[in-house]
């Protein structure tokens, strides 16, 4: 007897090689652990930084950083990815529920001082190693260029504009990270690059009188002893 055409047919479901599943875990977590170690030496020694740096931070043996890394230039390159996809998320998150592009702008702003005073290994690696290039400068820009065409900014080019942002920005970096500036300082930062931008003085004054939301917890990233 012959099976009907429609007749349906049993799949097969594959089967599931945990020795395959528990492998690819462990890779991936050796891999965060050295991406995470690197971000410290990075920080600390910027692109100056040799193989054996970062085989000492992360404490494992010379063959396995050469498993999941060719050169610095590929560690550097990971790092910069990861840092980019958490910071991204951790603020886009954040700003959910606000609308107004300045306002937006202005907490981005506010939420990059607050991590920089509390995170000085990121804080570092930003300074030293610089975001830029990366998707990180894209959300502040499109709510920068959304902010010009409401008349909310006051600048020639959001080009110039973002240049200026990154700029103040980088300072305040290596402002933080020389020792703890006076009180206030993160949104004292984020007065001057709003009033550099054109923003009224009545809008500051509201952005800063927001409560700062919160961003969710990032993995802690340890600094290299002096």
């Amino acid at each position: 007897m012959t099976e009907p055409k429609h007749a349906k047919r049993s799949k097969k479901v594959p089967r599931i090689n945990h020795r395959t599943v528990v492998g690819r875990r462990r890779r991936a977590k050796t891999e965060e652990k050295i991406i995470r170690s690197a971000l410290a030496v990075f920080a600390r020694k910027g692109t100056h930084a040799v193989i054996d740096d970062f085989i000492k931070a992360a404490g494992i043996a010379r063959g396995t950083f050469y498993i999941y890394f060719r050169s610095t230039e590929q560690l550097l390159e990971a790092v910069r990815l990861l840092l980019t996809d958490e910071h991204n998320r951790v603020v886009e998150e954040a700003l959910v529920g606000i609308d107004d592009p300045i306002t937006r702008l202005g907490t981005g702003i506010r939420l990059w001082m607050w991590r920089a005073e509390h995170d000085h290994a990121w804080a570092g690696f930003v300074a030293r190693v610089r975001l830029h290039g990366t998707k990180s400068l894209e959300a502040p820009m499109n709510d920068l260029r959304h902010a010009k065409r409401l008349g909310q900014v006051n600048v020639p080019s959001p080009l110039a504009a973002m240049h200026l942002m990154e700029g103040a920005g980088t300072s305040a970096l290596h402002g933080f990270l020389a020792g703890r500036p006076v009180k206030g300082y993160g949104d004292a930062m984020t007065t001057v690059i709003l009033q550099g931008l054109g923003v009224d003085a009545d809008t500051i004054r509201t952005i800063l009188s927001r409560p700062l939301p919160k961003m969710k917890a990032l993995p802690r990233h340890e600094e290299l002893p002096d």
